[in-house]
C-alpha cells in the first residue's frame, strides 16, 4: 500500500518531467514545434474540463489559420486545434456519457444520416476517382468539420454558452479586421493589393467577416441593459464592414447584400428597422467606394470582366458535371482532373487555371457537385437546409415565449449563415471552420429554444412583448 501510495505521488511528477524534456528537445530540432506543441497541451488540457471553453478558443484560432505554424499548411493552428477540440471531445463523452452526442441523433435523425451519407458517398467515390490517394484526405476533412455539430452540440446548452462562442467569433472576426485595415494598399505588380487579414485570402476574409458584422448588429441591440457592451459591438461592426470593403471582394459584397435582403425577408417584428439599416449600409458601401477607394480599387469592384478567371473555371466544372451527373469524378479530385475537360467546345481564355497551376472550383456547391455528383449535392444542400430550419424554428419558438432577445439573436444566426452561403457561392470554403461552426450552432439553439419554452409551459406567464420585460441573455 505505501509503495503504491508513493507511486501515485511521483507518477504525476515524472509526467511533467517527461513531457518537460520532451519540449526541450522539440526545442533543439525548431522552436516553433515547442511552441505548438506547449498551446496543444494547454488547449487540450483547457477543453477538457470546460468543452465550452475548447470551442471558444477553436474560434478564435479558425481565424488565425495564416500566421507562422511549424509545418505549413498540413499541420496549421486551426487543424491542430480542431483536431484536439474532437480528440477533447471525445474524451469528455466518454468519462460523462454521451448524452449529448446520442441526442443529436436521437433528436435530429434526419440530418444525422445526412451526415452519415455525405461522409460514406465521399469515401465511395474512391472506386471512380482518378487519384484515389485524394479521397481518404479529403474525406477526413470533412469529417472534421461535419463532427462539429456533435461538438456544439455538445458545448452550447444555453444562453450564456451560447452567447460565449458568438463572442468569440465576433471576437475572431474583429482580430481579423483589424489585421486587414493595417495592411499597406497599392499595388503589387499590376495587381492592386487587396486585405487578407490573418486568413490568408482577401475572398474568405471577406466571407467571415459577414456574420462578425451581422451578429455585432445583433448584440448592439439585445445587450441593451449593458452601455460598455453596446458601444463595443458596435465598434466591432464598423471594424467587421470597413475590413470587408478593403478585401476589395465582390462574392464578400454580394454575401453582404444577400444578409440584408434576408434581414427583411426573416427580420419578423424587426422586418421594417432591417430595411432602413439595409438602405444605410447599402449608401455607405456605394459612398466608400465612390469617394474613398481609390480608382484602382473602384475598378477591381465595379469591373467583372469574367472574375479573374472564375467563369473559366465553373465553365470547366459544368463540364465535368455534364460528364459525370451522378458520381461525380471523384472527392478531392477537381483540381488534378480538370485538364482533362480543357479541350472540349465553348471558349477557354485561362488555361493556366487548368495546366499549369490547377484551381478548385471557386464555388463552393459546383465543387461538390463536380466531385460528388448531384446526390453529393443534394446531401449537402439537406445539411445546410436543416440547420437554417433549425435557426427559425429557434426563432419562433422563442417568439412564442415572448423572448425578444434571443428571438433576434435566433434570426441574426439564420441572417448570418444566408449572407456567408451566398459568399461561398464566389469561393471554395467547403472546409470553412466560421462555416461549419454556425451550421453546428443553429441545432444547439433550437434545443434551448425548446426546454425553455418547455419550462415556460410547466410555469405559465404573461409572455414579455417590451425589453424591460424580456428575460436576460446572462
Amino acid at each position: 500500500m505505501a509503495e503504491s501510495s508513493r507511486f501515485s505521488e511521483t507518477a504525476p511528477q515524472a509526467a511533467v518531467l517527461a513531457l518537460a524534456a520532451a519540449f526541450g528537445i522539440l526545442a533543439g530540432i525548431d522552436p516553433k514545434f515547442a511552441v505548438a506543441g506547449a498551446i496543444g497541451v494547454v488547449f487540450l488540457g483547457a477543453t477538457l474540463v470546460n468543452l465550452t471553453f475548447g470551442l471558444c478558443m477553436f474560434t478564435l484560432v479558425a481565424f488565425v489559420d495564416v500566421l507562422p505554424n511549424p509545418g505549413g499548411s498540413l499541420f496549421s493552428f486551426a487543424k491542430i486545434a480542431g483536431a484536439l477540440l474532437a480528440a477533447s471531445w471525445l474524451a469528455t463523452s466518454a468519462v460523462r456519457g454521451r448524452r449529448r452526442t446520442a441526442g443529436f441523433v436521437s433528436d435530429h435523425p434526419f440530418a444525422a444520416y445526412s451526415i452519415a451519407l455525405f461522409l460514406a458517398w465521399g469515401m465511395v467515390s474512391i472506386l471512380w476517382a482518378e487519384e484515389t490517394s485524394r479521397v481518404p484526405g479529403t474525406v477526413s476533412r470533412y469529417a472534421l468539420n461535419l463532427v462539429l455539430f456533435l461538438i456544439v452540440y455538445a458545448a452550447v446548452g444555453n444562453r450564456r454558452q451560447l452567447l460565449y462562442v458568438v463572442g468569440a467569433y465576433i471576437a475572431g472576426a474583429t482580430m481579423a479586421g483589424v489585421f486587414a485595415l493595417q495592411s499597406p494598399r497599392g499595388f503589387t505588380g499590376s495587381e492592386v493589393d487587396r486585405a487578407t487579414g490573418t486568413i490568408g485570402d482577401a475572398n474568405e476574409l471577406a466571407a467571415a467577416l459577414i456574420p462578425g458584422f451581422v451578429m455585432s448588429l445583433v448584440l448592439m441591440v439585445v445587450l441593451k441593459q449593458s452601455p460598455f457592451a453596446r458601444l463595443l459591438s458596435a465598434g466591432t461592426a464598423f471594424i467587421c464592414v470597413l475590413a470587408l470593403f478593403f478585401t476589395l471582394s465582390r462574392g464578400g459584397l454580394v454575401g453582404l447584400g444577400t444578409a440584408l435582403l434576408a434581414a427583411v425577408l426573416v427580420g419578423g417584428r424587426w422586418r421594417a428597422v432591417a430595411a432602413l439599416l439595409g438602405v444605410a449600409i447599402a449608401l455607405g458601401t456605394v459612398g466608400f467606394f465612390a469617394f474613398v477607394a481609390s480608382p484602382a480599387e473602384r475598378a477591381r469592384v465595379t469591373e467583372v470582366q469574367g472574375g479573374s478567371g472564375r467563369t473559366d473555371i465553373w465553365t470547366v466544372g459544368m463540364r465535368m458535371v455534364r460528364a459525370h451527373p451522378v458520381t461525380g469524378i471523384g472527392l478531392g479530385n477537381f483540381q488534378n482532373t480538370s485538364v482533362h475537360y480543357l479541350l472540349r467546345p465553348g471558349e477557354i481564355t485561362r488555361s493556366e487555371f487548368f495546366v499549369d497551376q490547377p484551381k478548385v472550383a471557386h464555388n463552393t456547391f459546383l465543387q461538390i457537385l463536380a466531385e460528388l455528383g448531384f446526390p453529393g449535392l443534394i446531401l449537402f444542400l439537406l445539411i445546410v437546409g436543416f440547420s437554417l430550419r433549425a435557426g427559425l424554428r429557434a426563432a419562433w419558438a422563442f417568439d412564442r415565449s415572448g423572448d425578444l432577445r434571443m428571438e433576434l439573436l435566433a434570426r441574426g444566426l439564420v441572417i448570418s449563415l444566408c449572407g456567408l452561403l451566398a459568399a461561398d457561392f464566389f469561393l471554395t470554403a467547403n472546409y470553412s471552420k466560421q462555416l461549419w461552426l454556425l451550421l453546428g450552432l443553429c441545432p444547439a439553439l433550437l434545443v434551448i429554444a425548446r426546454r425553455e419554452e418547455t419550462e415556460a409551459e410547466a410555469e405559465p406567464l404573461p409572455p414579455p412583448r417590451r425589453w424591460s420585460e424580456a428575460p436576460a441573455l446572462v
